[in-house]
């Protein structure tokens, strides 16, 4: 049985190796300590696994996880913890956790260790608190790490070393809560350009955020991948494209998610990528590019981008529904083709043929809908998708505070919630209705009509893809019904000029069929009279072949090649 001073020398030596970063003589060290008081110790296991973990230059993330997990009693990343773990333990673990994105478990297991009081070294307990900070604001509960910052201040500012950034972290708190602040941070730092630029963009200071930004190029700084695990560049213009997106430049925007890929790709393939700290956040930016590219109309581009941010976040109704827009744009995009006019015979035996190209717009391949393609049949899917991420439940007391957490993007509150539900079910109705199923589409018209938070553009167009699905299962009277003229004028009068006028075009061009299919031609054709719009010349043309108002029909075909022509 070794006594108390053999044991304290290895103990010094080890420590005293460690701090000089001479990680294989600090293991030779730990070695004799557990030869001389037995394998079973935890304590000296546990800094056995810390110290081969730096040896190996935080790369070897694989082992140093399952030792510590072994060393905890737990699974990764389980957070039933044992009374017996030492707080140094536990901490280890929750930065495995925090590392691996497990934001809410290194939360749980860090307020277990705070809880328990029993934490004697004081350096220890501030890197839990700072942990803990920065792990609330991944969460995004941004009023948790303001009222722990408030409990534990005291307890950093004992060390200035560790002010700096415990000041930042608070900063960062309230400015994504929505505070108010005046900063008094010097632009000297790469950190602190970060905060101010961020500032400036809340506050919508927009010009001014991208030339903070911009001032990286005047400063010295130590922030790569190697010191911080994250790549400078791909952050900048990560940040540079959120800017250009957020004043509706797309086309701007992609190019800066475009390099912040780029950047991100080339740092990823160097020997430190497979360090415990590196970022990576190609996930993000491929997010924000799909985003930018959906603003552009590049819908396969687009589709690419989102179809891998759902892998990593399958949980964000947000990106399934843009999958689904995706889909919309690529195989509905005919609708915005011209019509072409074709003459069949000649002299009395004319006949004019109007007619528009079909293409493909179903598979047809037998291959699996759920495989990710740009279809309609695939578009349907995702919008199930988000309806299942957002099922019905009862309003809380404040309908603006956030619900339901959506990485990589915000949380969404109920009310943001209702809107993303509400516009699921637009697009799902319409389809639905190109899928040749008005019975779904009409039963999703009637689901958004019953929801408890309902725009007035989503009602009216629910009205009119809940008429034009009775329309097709030749229930006109209901229909008409959903077209009621008054009805339909109050929903539309408190919206933008252009959003109302596009549904009242709608709505009248609805209201016309409903009266051609009950034979009362004089008034669809006066109804089509009054609206002013190319998209229903084929209808008017219809109806003045059937009137037999030849002169007019030719009135029509002029306005139609003039309108493929524009």
């Amino acid at each position: 049985m070794a006594n108390v001073k053999d044991r304290d020398e290895p103990v010094v030596l080890a420590h005293q190796s460690y701090v000089k970063k001479d990680y294989n003589s600090a293991l030779q060290h730990l070695n004799e300590l557990e030869n001389l008081v037995g394998n079973n110790n935890k304590r000296i296991q546990h800094n056995k696994a810390v110290v081969e973990f730096m040896a190996s230059d935080m790369k070897n993330v694989s082992k140093f996880k399952n030792v510590i997990s072994q060393l905890v009693g737990m699974n990764f990343p389980d957070i039933e913890v044992k009374d017996s773990c030492p707080p140094c333990l536990l901490y280890n673990y929750a930065v495995i956790l925090y590392h691996c994105r497990y934001y809410y478990q290194c939360v749980m297991i860090l307020e277990k260790v705070l809880a328990g009081k029993n934490i004697k070294d004081l350096r220890l307990l501030q890197q839990i608190i700072l942990l803990l900070l920065e792990a609330t604001i991944c969460r995004r509960t941004y009023d948790k790490t303001l009222e722990i910052a408030k409990i534990h201040e005291e307890t950093i500012n004992t060390n200035n070393e560790l002010s700096d950034l415990f000041q930042r972290l608070v900063i960062r708190a309230k400015l994504l809560s929505g505070h108010k602040i005046k900063l008094n941070l010097k632009s000297d730092v790469i950190e602190n350009v970060f905060i101010i630029a961020q500032q400036q963009y809340l506050n919508g200071e927009i010009n001014e955020a991208a030339n903070t930004l911009g001032q990286y190029k005047t400063l010295k700084y130590n922030y790569d991948l190697k010191s911080q695990g994250e790549d400078i560049w791909a952050a900048i213009n990560n940040n540079l494209g959120v800017i250009y997106l957020s004043v509706k430049k797309p086309y701007l925007a992609a190019k800066y998610f475009q390099h912040a890929v780029k950047e991100h790709i080339k740092v990823m393939e160097s020997d430190d990528s497979e360090k415990l700290i590196t970022c990576r956040d190609r996930s993000l930016y491929i997010f924000n590019l799909g985003l930018a590219l959906l603003a552009t109309k590049n819908s396969e581009g687009a589709f690419e981008c989102l179809v891998e941010a759902a892998r990593h976040y399958p949980n964000n109704p947000r990106i399934w529904l843009h999958l689904a827009e995706c889909c919309v744009k690529k195989c509905c995009s005919d609708e915005a083709q011209q019509y072409t006019v074709k003459k069949l015979g000649s002299g009395a035996h004319t006949r004019i043929l109007l007619t528009k190209e079909n293409k493909e717009k179903y598979s047809t391949s037998g291959e699996s809908f759920a495989i990710p393609s740009l279809s309609l049949e695939f578009a349907a899917l995702c919008l199930r998708n988000v309806l299942i991420l957002l099922p019905n439940q009862d309003p809380p007391l404040d309908v603006n505070v956030p619900i339901i957490q959506a990485p990589p993007g915000v949380p969404i509150s109920w009310k943001q919630r209702c809107e993303v539900k509400n516009s699921a079910f637009v697009l799902q109705c319409y389809i639905l209705l190109n899928l040749q199923d008005p019975l779904s589409a009409l039963a999703s018209a009637n689901e958004l009509l019953s929801q408890p938070e309902v725009s007035n553009s989503h009602k009216a167009w629910a009205h009119i893809y809940a008429a034009e699905a009775l329309i097709n299962l030749d229930r006109i009277a209901d229909a008409v019904e959903h077209l009621h003229p008054p009805m339909i004028h109050d929903l539309v009068s408190v919206l933008p000029y252009q959003m109302s006028d596009m549904i009242a075009v709608s709505v009248w061009a609805k209201a016309a069929v409903c009266h051609i299919l009950r034979g009362d031609l004089i008034t669809a054709r006066k109804i089509l009279l009054q609206i002013n719009s190319p998209r229903v010349l084929p209808l008017q043309m219809y109806l003045e072949i059937c009137t037999g108002n030849i002169e007019n029909c030719h009135k029509i075909l002029r306005k139609l090649r003039f309108t493929n022509l524009s």
